[in-house]
């Protein structure tokens, strides 16, 4: 298995059950420890655990009964209750009234260059996958998720690419997941489809998702549970983190603090910004001038939260080129690596191509 800066690139083709397969396998002790750690995160009885998978199954079922079977697959053969991976699926959800600080996303208007910081829970540095999977038909989605989640931060083979950021609620989040409606968005191949899979997909969820295509096309939609409002990109770009800008509902003061000061830095950032490419979306995901509130964040100790959370990874998109540009953990020193969609790995420090 191929790995990139220590971080292994699955591969899985064929049916949904084929691809649910070929993960559960080759990923089998990463799943068994995400499920361990979210476990302990979730903080409820098993039964209750269960209880929400199984609502979350009904969700997604109906949804998209082809990742529901992917799933199933994974489960089996990673030789776990299926319940778990349900329930790993919503974790958003599950989390959704958490105030902790995530991640910065951006995207350069007009323009293929998408990306952010994943930040989250130290012990996914070591855990977190990159998967290249392709259906029956040949369309391929590249993307760096958490094992056992079948949809995360990533692009296509039609130049589509999402983001994410997480936003916390008190509001209900019993709809389809977070995570499902981001790995059907990358099923898409045209505008209109992601459109349909959006509004198909309702409100139940708190989460912004930041899309983009090939062309500088791109939308940003906020979810709070029980409302999804797009909110307007920026002249140059869109920046996000994670308190609400479509709306005036309120976060945790800490949250927002952080939040805030993020946003303004990569807003001031993209503003100084001459071409709007990709060297300069690295440089905006690689700052730490605000040594407080850095966008590139080292792993701190959360107030009310168990176990440190920083920059896990930085992902830079070029849709036009099919490319994505990864650096795992949060040393700004470390060289972005690119794989390509069509299966091709380069170094960008020493402008290197491998065939893989």
């Amino acid at each position: 298995m191929v790995e990139i800066q220590g971080i292994p690139l699955i591969e899985a083709a064929g049916s949904p059950a084929a691809i649910g397969h070929a993960i559960g396998e080759q990923s089998r002790d990463r799943i068994l420890a995400t499920i361990n750690l979210y476990a302990e995160i979730f903080a409820k009885p098993k039964k209750d655990v269960f209880r929400a998978a199984d609502h979350f199954k009904s969700q997604i079922e109906s949804f998209a009964p082809n990742l529901s079977e992917e799933i199933s697959a994974m489960a089996e053969a990673a030789n776990v209750d299926r319940r778990w991976l349900y329930a790993l699926n919503a974790r958003s959800e599950l989390l959704s009234a958490l105030a902790v600080g995530e991640c910065t996303a951006v995207h350069f208007n007009g323009t293929p260059f998408l990306g952010q910081n994943w930040d989250w829970l130290e012990q996914l540095e070591d855990l977190m996958v990159l998967e290249r999977i392709t259906d029956t038909a040949g369309h391929t989605v590249l993307m760096l998720t958490e094992p056992g989640i079948v949809g995360k931060i990533g692009l296509n083979s039609a130049g589509i690419g999402v983001c994410l950021n997480f936003l916390p609620t008190s509001n209900p989040t019993l709809g389809v997941p977070t995570h499902i409606v981001l790995r059907h968005i990358l099923s898409a191949r045209t505008w209109s489809e992601i459109e349909d899979i959006i509004d198909r997909a309702g409100c139940g969820r708190s989460a912004n998702l930041l899309i983009a295509d090939e062309t500088g096309r791109s939308t940003n939609i906020e979810f709070d549970g029980l409302n999804a409002r797009p909110f307007a990109s920026e002249q140059k770009a869109i920046a996000h983190t994670n308190h609400y800008l479509a709306s005036d509902i309120p976060v945790a003061e800490v949250l927002f603090e952080n939040s805030d000061a993020r946003l303004n830095r990569a807003r001031t950032l993209v503003e100084a910004s001459k071409d709007s490419n990709l060297e300069e979306l690295r440089a905006i995901l690689s700052d730490r001038s605000d040594f407080k509130h850095p966008i590139l964040a080292p792993y701190k100790e959360v107030p009310a939260f168990r176990g440190k959370i920083g920059t896990d990874c930085s992902i830079a998109m070029d849709l036009e080129r099919r490319q994505m540009h990864f650096r795992r953990g949060n040393d700004p020193s470390v060289a972005f690596e690119c794989v390509d969609i069509l299966k091709t790995l380069s170094n960008h420090a020493e402008g290197q191509n491998h065939e893989l």
